[in-house]
């Protein structure tokens, strides 16, 4: 008989996001991508007929759907061995390299634990009638097994032991103090650094990210470097003056983080009516993937994730919503469906996680906006964050940015306008309002900037200036200006 098998591996987003250095972050998702390829090719050499994914060799499917026609149980707990067997077979090359005794200072007892319980692996099968009926059969059944979920012991023989930094449910495995000089070696023979600190205690998985990170040092762009890109798009990380002399001031501290994400693509493959359509919005998911990489290359920023309709990248400010919209455009052009994405603008020494949170917070303000949108939220340190949801149709960035290139108008006057906007009473008229404003805008001598005026019916109309004042202070951040070219505190 034969059978449609759904396979889930993870963890995902918690995974790929407990990192401290863009090397942990992009380690995590390469990881994650190389054990989800090899379940793929592993089903496909036991003549699986793989659905999602259709190629065995794509990145980025964590989530496997096939046509079998041996016993899926079997299969399922085979595939589940060889992906456990490759996790270990990651972990003795990427820590075969590492520099001097360092091997030796792991506990590998905990390692082999560590490793042993770590990957979270669901599997659901149906018998294959029709196409559409069986694939929502073993989707249901699928989520039904992930709610199940598999509760390790809360005793785990570690007392004692400090907790790890990037993942407080595990006991470390080393003792960073013995750690200062640790480094791995890359191909060309030479060592790239750990930077491990005194007080960060890793556990077998978070130690392997920053190990494999390391050694992909090569194609990593570190925040500052992101951040410098605004003002100079062919600064190399291999520039950067280190954390030595983290006390200089960059001139403009500020990068984005883009996460983008299909909309209602549960029911753009419902639309499937068998496996062989299904496997072709596959294939055109996997090149839009790859494309999506070309993109974010093309616009200086670094792609930490790229898979289906997903994309996770670093971007430097002034770049970010082109990039954004070129995605979008390729989106509907290549998948025939919309994408929704959103754009934190932060600093670039603020925690990465927070970073990272702050990003996925704006994709999702721009779904509950409607989707096909973009929402941008701006992160000042110390500051109270800014968002602006906008319709790709009703983008309004790009007159903005250009005012502030050209220097018509200074970072002060999107303050002196709110502060204009929040005296004015209720109950005072909008047209009144409209004209202070160009009187203000006058004096800035910015006459091609157009500030919305109310119309006949403008009940909404100082919330409506404040929106806009709103996005003319994330517009000079998304310009790239350095910071010494305007005077005054920040937003």
């Amino acid at each position: 008989m034969t059978h449609l098998l759904a396979i889930s591996i993870g963890p995902v987003q918690d995974f790929i996001a407990a990192a401290r250095r863009t090397a942990d972050l992009y380690a995590g998702s390469q990881i994650l991508q190389e054990l989800s390829k090899h379940a793929a090719q592993f089903l496909h050499s036991k003549e699986a007929e793989l659905i999602f994914p259709a190629d065995p060799n794509a990145d980025g499917a964590n989530k496997i759907l096939a046509k079998v026609s041996t016993d899926p149980k079997q299969l399922a707990e085979d595939t589940r061995r060889e992906v456990q067997k490759k996790l270990k077979a990651i972990w003795e090359e990427t820590i075969g390299k590492l520099s001097g005794e360092y091997r030796s200072l792991i506990d590998d007892k905990r390692v082999q634990e560590q490793l042993g319980s770590f990957l979270e692996f669901y599997a659901a099968w149906v018998p294959l009638k029709k196409y559409p009926e069986s694939r929502q059969a073993v989707e249901r059944l699928l989520a039904g097994r992930k709610a199940l979920r598999d509760f390790a012991p809360t005793r785990q023989n570690d007392d004692g032991v400090p907790k790890s930094a990037l993942d407080p449910s595990r006991a470390a495995v080393i003792d960073p103090r013995q750690w200062a000089e640790a480094s791995v070696r890359l191909e060309d023979g030479s060592y790239r650094p750990l930077r491990i600190k005194p007080t960060e205690f890793l556990d077998a998985v978070s130690l392997l990210k920053r190990c494999y990170g390391a050694l992909k040092s090569e194609v990593v762009v570190d925040t500052r470097t992101m951040a410098r890109r605004a003002i100079n798009p062919e600064a190399m990380p291999d520039e950067r003056w280190g954390e030595d002399d983290d006390h200089i001031p960059e001139p403009q501290p500020y990068f984005a983080i883009l996460v983008a994400d299909g909309d209602r693509m549960g029911d753009l493959i419902s639309r499937q009516d068998d496996p062989e359509a299904h496997r072709s919005l596959s294939k055109t998911l996997d090149d839009f993937a790859r494309e999506a990489r070309n993109i974010v290359l093309k616009h200086k920023g670094f792609m930490v994730y790229s898979g289906g309709d997903d994309v996770l990248a670093f971007l430097p400010v002034n770049q970010a919503v082109a990039c954004a919209q070129e995605l979008s455009e390729e989106f509907r052009h290549r998948v025939k469906g919309t994408l929704s994405a959103g754009i934190a603008i932060v600093h670039y020494r603020e925690p990465l996680s927070i970073s990272l949170q702050n990003a996925r917070d704006a994709e999702k303000a721009a779904k509950n906006g409607g989707r096909n949108a973009l929402a941008v939220a701006l992160h000042t340190r110390g500051g109270a964050a800014i968002q602006v949801v906008q319709s790709w149709d009703g983008l309004t960035w790009q007159e903005l940015l250009q005012t502030y290139k050209s220097r018509q108008i200074t970072r002060g006057f999107a303050h002196e306008l709110r502060d204009l906007v929040r005296e004015w009473q209720d109950d005072m008229r909008a047209d009144y309002l409209h004209k202070e404003a160009l009187r203000v805008l006058a004096r800035k001598e910015a006459r091609e900037l157009k500030i919305p005026a109310p119309t006949t019916d403008t009940p909404t109309y100082r919330s409506d200036l404040l929106r806009f004042v709103d996005q003319l202070i994330i517009a000079r951040f998304l310009s790239g200006i350095r910071e010494e070219a305007h005077a005054g505190t920040s937003s």
